[in-house]
């Protein structure tokens, strides 16, 4: 597995965090570390790569509905109806179901 993605920053700057987590999601951690061969800092490290990159990409789409909204009014109900359904479309959620409160 290729770490040059996630590698850009100079690891040589690393800062020591303690955290404490559930004990079952402390197991998953383990158990995926050991099956790619690497340290848990490493795992972690991944994750946190890609959780920051969801979250920034999902409050780039939050500023842009808030801009448009801004520039053009606020969204219909019919609006919100509609891309409420294309996102359940896209996700493989029906009516709704996987859909999480923010």
């Amino acid at each position: 597995m290729s770490n040059a993605p996630y590698y850009s920053w100079n690891m040589s700057d690393k800062a020591k965090l303690s955290i404490s987590i559930d004990e079952e999601l402390s197991a998953t951690l383990r158990a995926i570390a050991a099956q790619r061969q690497e340290q848990i800092s490493t795992v972690v490290t991944h994750a946190l790569v890609d959780y920051f990159a969801h979250e920034q990409r999902r409050l780039d789409g939050l500023a842009a509905m808030a801009e448009y909204q801004h520039e053009h009014g606020a969204f219909t109900a019919d609006e919100r109806r509609a891309a409420s359904e294309r996102v359940d479309e896209l996700m493989g959620w029906t009516s709704g179901a996987g859909r999480q409160s923010a």
